[in-house]
């Protein structure tokens, strides 16, 4: 039995389609945003449309490919970009302190 968001019968490069295609929402792009794949995490967390609460989930990620676009996403949470501008990973830090510099303008 295939489960969504299972890459045993689907390479990561179908559900990084999945994962930027519109159409995908709900349960489905939610399993996703859980997704063992960083591209596919990375993917969800681009969207516009991302749940906040995926966005603030995806904001304790341990790939930085994720957190960057967590960060580049204007609907994420001030709290989860404030967060990532303590992050140990300096790239990641130098972003969200550059995100919040930029909200302030």
């Amino acid at each position: 039995m295939m489960t969504i968001g299972s890459t045993s019968t689907r390479g990561a490069s179908e559900d990084v389609l999945r994962a930027l295609d519109p159409s995908v929402v709900g349960p489905e792009l939610m399993a996703l945003a859980t997704s063992r794949e960083p591209q596919v995490r990375a993917a969800v967390a681009s969207r516009s449309d991302c749940p906040a609460g995926a966005l603030i989930s995806l904001g304790h990620d341990h790939q930085v490919v994720v957190l960057e676009a967590v960060i580049a996403n204007s609907k994420t949470p001030s709290s989860v970009i404030r967060n990532l501008g303590d992050h140990r990973n300096q790239r990641v830090a130098d972003l969200a302190v550059q995100r919040l510099r930029n909200s302030f303008r």
